[in-house]
């Protein structure tokens, strides 16, 4: 780093171009989908549009929380900024979401505590440079704090009211100032807004992991260099679209989904049994459902219908080695099925 700067390269240019290809968005795209449904809801406010159109993004809230949320921090906003940035940068996080969740799977660590600093660094410390630049400079730091718990934890903040969540955390995070100048306490922001989810995620997966060890430790040597993972991102936006937007279901889209779930696990010319990938297909399916559907299904019961299904399909495989392919052809009809199932419930 230092040649660098002997060199005359601009370290903090270095950071942006990183940050870029971490966690760059679509802005274009994302412009033109917001003037869009602008043009579709002319009757209403900048709030409720902005509202509907984090919702067509996958945000996973409900529609009063996100505009409970938007009309408490839009006064927080820089004056040479507008609320539509702030959605660009609660979409970024749900960028940044998904990819730390995929680094962590991959990431070994002795435990989760050993995981926060270096995925605190890794991920959120350039997005916090980031988000700050479209807040006033004397937002308060249990303020921000609280942005981290909604960004990136919505499952928990989406059922509290959010004065009641920053009264809850008010003795924890301050705000401290030196004279005039407020002091960067950021790292410390981080860690009170995230170290619970870090915690978690890895505590998640752990679990998951050595449940599919004691299951079948053969299975999981012989296939170490696949990731264990079930990208089920397809489906969920599609049940969000459904469940929020009341976009009909197209056959095609949601086999295509299907499609891109079983093959972000199978490979071609790889050979599976179903003990090899039942765990982790019944709970990424499971998550992906749930994180879509509107009503209130608990994870466990809807985990337990999704199980005893794949388990009766198990019986008439249960000795068979299939290629990765035949898995996925095999497997399409029956998670179509279980989808729609659930669809049909709301």
């Amino acid at each position: 780093m230092q040649e660098l700067r002997d060199k005359g390269i601009e370290v903090n240019l270095l950071e942006e171009i990183r940050f870029k290809q971490l966690f760059e968005i679509d802005k274009d795209r994302l412009i033109w989908n917001y003037q869009r449904i602008n043009r579709m809801f002319k009757n209403l406010g900048s709030i409720e549009i902005i509202a509907k159109f984090l919702i067509n993004q996958s945000v996973g809230f409900s529609p009063e929380r996100i505009i409970e949320i938007l009309k408490y921090f839009e006064p927080k906003i820089k004056e040479d900024k507008i609320l539509l940035d702030f959605a660009f940068e609660w979409i970024r996080a749900n960028r940044i979401r998904f990819d730390y969740k995929k680094f962590i799977r991959l990431e070994v660590y002795e435990d989760p505590n050993s995981a926060i600093d270096d995925i605190i660094f890794l991920f959120f410390l350039d997005y916090d440079r980031h988000l700050r630049e479209i807040l006033i400079p004397d937002i308060s730091e249990l303020e921000i704090c609280a942005l981290y718990e909604i960004f990136f934890n919505p499952n928990e903040v989406d059922s509290s009211n959010i004065e009641i969540y920053l009264a809850k955390n008010q003795l924890r995070v301050h705000t401290i100032f030196k004279g005039g100048e407020k002091i960067d306490t950021c790292i410390f922001t981080i860690r009170e807004g995230l170290s619970s989810m870090i915690k978690k995620d890895y505590n998640d997966l752990h679990a998951l992991k050595v449940k599919i060890k004691s299951k079948s430790p053969n299975s999981v040597k012989e296939n170490s260099t696949l990731l264990l993972e079930f990208d089920g991102t397809m489906v969920e936006r599609l049940i969000k679209s459904y469940c929020f937007n009341e976009q009909k279901i197209i056959e095609r889209e949601l086999e295509n989904s299907i499609s891109r779930l079983l093959s972000s696990y199978f490979r071609f010319g790889q050979f599976y049994k179903f003990e090899d990938f039942k765990v982790e297909l019944t709970h990424n399916l499971t998550t992906c459902i749930s994180s879509g559907l509107t009503a209130n299904h608990r994870y466990n019961s809807m985990h337990n219908l999704i199980a005893s299904r794949l388990r009766n399909y198990e019986k008439a495989v249960e000795q068979q080695k299939l290629d990765g392919l035949a898995w996925i052809k095999d497997l399409k009809p029956i998670v179509k099925e279980i989808v729609l199932k659930f669809v049909d419930m709301i």
